[in-house]
């Protein structure tokens, strides 16, 4: 017979593992029903210069108090800004287990920050984002921006993004304090990158392992779980949150790696695990 504790405990594992509506992480995927007249679809906006994405059953009556994550993706510089990179998450199949919003900017050059922040506040102040689980993903030129727009993000609104997953960033390595003790941070390399980028990523992580608030979290280290990009994955858990994780593929990987966290299912698992709340 289960006891009240052991109950609690396991309503608790299966509602975190879902995203459940317990507390913050909104109706269990478990439970929810997904109608493909409801599959979600990018809409540019044309003046913005962005693509939106909505979740899935955003528009529902049952989910009309629901507060989603906000994933905001910065793509590289061969990019023309289109979605056919990151369609709502692999045709929309992982708004099922992760349903959020997904902003998609586009730059020809280089970043607009405070053209970014303007963007984001406005979709926070026009949707039902959970403020606590805004998360920021970037490749190449989007992955330097990255970096710059946590940092512009915080000295301009005092906002952190829950969790950012870099891949083969060319500048910055280093984040302001406030964001370094609450950001949970995912950096992707591949060794046979430009000796720049291999600086860059290995110069973030030391700094995130010697950060001072880091100080006591338990360093492991494990292989990379795809077969075809072997490598090798470092991580920083403190408590039961692993705050930092930086990931080296081996040589002949290089620099085209965009698609790679797509790929492992377990970044997008620890990425919308991130909360503010649990920092």
């Amino acid at each position: 017979m289960m006891n009240n504790k052991t109950g609690v405990v396991m309503i608790f594992s299966i509602c975190f593992v879902f995203m459940s509506s317990c507390g913050e992480f909104g109706a269990s995927a478990a439970e929810e029903s997904f109608e493909d007249a409801d599959k979600p679809a990018y809409v540019q906006d044309i003046p913005g210069d962005f693509w939106l994405c909505k979740p899935w059953n955003y528009e529902n009556l049952a989910n009309s108090g629901r507060r989603y994550p906000l994933f905001v993706y910065l793509h590289g510089s061969g990019s023309q800004g289109l979605p056919s990179s990151l369609p709502c998450f692999n045709g929309g199949e992982d708004q099922k287990l992760y349903p959020s919003f997904v902003y998609e900017p586009h730059a020809s050059g280089s970043w607009d920050n405070a053209k970014l922040i303007a963007q984001i506040e406005a979709l926070k102040a026009a949707y039902r984002i959970d403020v606590n689980r805004v998360y920021l993903m970037g490749y190449s030129m989007g992955a330097s921006g990255s970096y710059a727009l946590a940092n512009a993000y915080y000295n301009s609104k005092k906002a952190i993004f829950a969790g950012i997953v870099r891949m083969s960033g060319q500048s910055q390595s280093e984040l302001a304090p406030a964001i370094a003790d609450k950001a949970s941070v995912w950096y992707h390399i591949g060794l046979a990158d430009d000796a720049a980028r291999v600086t860059v990523a290995r110069d973030s992580w030391d700094f995130l392992k010697n950060y001072p608030g880091n100080a006591g979290a338990l360093e492991t280290t494990a292989a990379v779980p795809l077969a075809s990009y072997p490598g090798t994955t470092r991580t920083l858990t403190r408590g039961s949150i692993e705050i930092v994780k930086y990931t080296e593929y081996d040589a002949p990987v290089g620099h085209g790696i965009s698609n790679f966290p797509l790929t492992d299912p377990a970044v997008l698992k620890w990425l919308f695990s991130q909360s503010l709340s649990r920092r």
